[in-house]
């Protein structure tokens, strides 16, 4: 431990400084902080692409239900845009269905992936941009993708997505 404590501090006698509470404190807390993070495997990145890539053919397929896939279903799953939070994966597919009633209404979607990071070994945060292109305008916005891994599967618990004006 004291080889350990001098190599991240660069301070002798370990042993007198960590008797202090406040000092043994930041020692186990940032211990605990470094040991708990995660790295983002290939695999995990790739599969979490793949849900994007999987509802933008959905979307541009105009099939809701198919890009609704990419999101947990569940009770807890949330979305939350312009009009406020919807909760629950029913409530969310209702929601597209009512805003997108039809494929010409749903436009050609296109996501533009800027990042992903790790929060957990099951949790996972996306940050990118949609681009909805019409025959005569363009809509745009960004959005926040919290994703969980479920028996083994990546899918969206969380999307907050604002348009751009």
């Amino acid at each position: 431990m004291d080889a350990l404590f001098k190599s991240i501090f660069l301070v002798d006698n370990f042993t007198k400084i960590i008797q202090k509470p406040t000092l043994k404190f930041l020692f186990l807390l940032i211990i605990s902080i470094t040991n708990g993070q995660s790295v983002l495997l290939d695999s995990d990145k790739n599969e979490i692409i793949s849900v994007l890539k999987s509802q933008e053919n959905f979307w541009n397929k105009g099939n809701i239900e198919g890009f609704m896939q990419g999101y947990v279903k569940s009770d807890n799953l949330v979305f939350n845009g312009s009009s406020g939070p919807f909760y629950g994966w029913d409530s969310v597919k209702d929601r597209y269905m009512k805003t997108y009633p039809s494929k010409e209404k749903m436009g050609i979607l296109n996501f533009k992936i800027q990042n992903i990071s790790l929060i957990t070994s099951n949790v996972a945060q996306l940050l990118g941009q949609f681009i909805l292109t019409y025959p005569k305008n363009e809509v745009s916005g960004y959005f926040t993708l919290v994703f969980i891994k479920s028996k083994g599967k990546w899918l969206i618990f969380s999307d907050h997505t604002s348009r751009s004006y």
